[in-house]
């Protein structure tokens, strides 16, 4: 890697991947990591001190506490930019405690739960149909011609016809309706499928984390109030309390 690779503002993490920081300036052999939550002042690393870069990422080799035990290279960079040493410290000296009010503001995090919502199939509904063979009779009427013979006295205005006393015998065809069966399909009813949505409460949990500060001080001045105060995350009730 060479010099240019190095911006301001990349973010600097630690050998065992924690969050350092940012780069603030470079130097021609090193560069500075701004004073943050981990560093009360702030630190210089050199360019051999870096493992690999990624994107924007820049990974030492050197842990957070190699770099705290490194005081030499605070004051280091106290003297690379023209300071003293007194005036690169947080919170500890008198002179930043005179007629001046500092904080460090420390981000708190917890989890919170998410709902979502998809689709998915709960089941279905099959509707069958099945065909039954069942005998069925029907009532229709019919016509048939009946036979009956007669003898009544002969007009006097008859007259013998062709084939007088010949033999022979005539036929005179007796008719009658028959009942022919046809099959036809008819709709006799309908069945309807009907989907409602509705809306039901459902309970769904998960378990989250969330992050306690614990603050140790010492001196008469730290009021044991005023640490109790500080760890308590607002609109959480302490399960300790009556």
């Amino acid at each position: 890697m060479t010099r240019s690779d190095i911006r301001e503002g990349m973010a600097v993490y630690s050998a065992d991947g924690t969050k350092l920081g940012k780069v603030t300036e470079c130097q021609p052999d090193s560069f500075f990591i701004e004073k943050g939550f981990f560093f009360p002042k702030e630190y210089i690393a050199r360019y051999d001190d870096i493992a690999d870069i990624r994107g924007d990422d820049l990974h030492l080799r050197l842990t957070d506490e190699m770099l705290k035990t490194g005081d030499e290279r605070a004051a280091t960079s106290s003297e690379l930019r023209g300071e003293g040493l007194e005036s690169r410290t947080d919170l500890g000296s008198e002179a930043a405690l005179t007629g001046t009010t500092k904080s460090v503001d420390v981000p708190v995090v917890e989890e919170e739960l998410i709902a979502e919502k998809r689709v998915r199939e709960a089941g279905e509904v099959r509707v069958h149909k099945d065909v039954t063979t069942e005998h069925r009779q029907i009532t229709v009427p019919v016509t048939k011609e009946e036979v009956r013979v007669e003898r009544v006295p002969a007009d006097a205005s008859a007259k013998v016809g062709e084939g007088a006393f010949e033999e022979g015998t005539m036929s005179i065809p007796v008719r009658e309706e028959e009942v022919e069966i046809r099959k036809r399909p008819v709709v006799r009813e309908q069945v309807r499928v009907s989907r409602t949505a509705r809306q039901e409460e459902r309970r769904a949990d998960a378990d989250v984390r969330r992050e306690n500060v614990r603050i140790e001080g010492e001196g008469e001045e730290v009021r044991r109030e005023d640490l109790e105060r500080s760890t308590r995350t607002p609109g959480i009730r302490d399960p300790d309390e009556p």
